[in-house]
């Protein structure tokens, strides 16, 4: 029986076909081996602040009277983070940076903060205030570090923390990790950067991911992971959606028919 035996082969290629290698599930498994010895990590990636970050600033000195006056609220995180879903708890008074770039703090008015990390906004501030306070201590905290995970993840969406710092793995797991059919290869991040869009694709498996400059994200990044080409193979039509339900149960029947013929 000819017929049975090459639609039996046909059957267990066309299975084949749509299964996934281990290796395409698997992280870090192409390029140098990992290092035994501990290495430096090249790119601090430091976060420069920019318009519409909600910044947590607090002024405090050996006189609390003396300072108070500095403390006073600024707007709401909530307010300025999107609503009560998007709520971001601080202690702090929170500012918001505006499209100039500036903040509007009480006594000391409008400071440039855009461009700036939170240190060098931090000093910046230290250095105003002398002539107002004695031995100030200025706390500079960015609370609304937002980024959105989209495609091939368990839990897409949009994150909001309270960091400066977060890689793309953190922000992975934190979207569920890469679904069975994320292709790791085609890792997209969407940033903006100065009123300019860039664009970074990421290897999953290469080993030297950690020197990418998309590693570390930035304020408001976008993370896609494209979907691989099996998915779309499985998914583009009702027919195909036929023949993966129809080929497990020919090639079962193909293969006792010529066992037992």
């Amino acid at each position: 029986m000819p017929i049975i035996k090459y639609t039996a082969l046909l059957s267990i290629i066309f299975a084949c076909s749509a299964c996934l290698q281990h290796r395409e599930l698997v992280n870090f498994n192409e390029g140098p081996a990992f290092s035994a010895t501990p290495q430096v990590i090249a790119d601090q990636h430091i976060i420069r602040l920019q318009p519409d970050d909600l910044l947590a600033i607090s002024i405090q000195s050996v006189d609390p009277v003396a300072s108070a006056p500095f403390n006073v609220a600024g707007v709401s995180a909530a307010a300025a983070s999107g609503g009560a879903g998007a709520t971001i708890s601080t202690a702090s008074p929170s500012y918001l940076i505006d499209v100039d770039g500036r903040i509007n703090l009480p006594m000391l008015g409008s400071v440039q903060a855009a461009g700036s990390t939170t240190t060098q906004l931090r000093d910046t501030l230290h250095r105003r205030l002398d002539k107002y306070l004695k031995d100030a201590i200025v706390n500079v905290r960015l609370v609304n570090f937002k980024f959105t995970v989209i495609g091939e993840v368990n839990q897409p969406g949009t994150i909001s923390m309270a960091e400066e710092r977060i890689n793309l793995l953190e922000a992975l797991g934190m979207a569920g990790d890469v679904a069975t059919y994320g292709n790791r290869e085609r890792v997209l991040v969407i940033r903006e950067v100065a009123g300019k869009r860039e664009f970074g694709y990421l290897n999953l498996h290469q080993r030297d991911l950690f020197a990418s400059p998309y590693f570390y994200l930035s304020q408001n990044d976008i993370v896609y992971v494209e979907p691989m080409k099996a998915k779309v193979g499985v998914t583009s039509d009702e027919s195909s959606k036929f023949l993966q339900f129809v080929f497990p149960i020919v090639t079962v029947a193909s293969i006792l028919i010529t066992l037992f013929r």
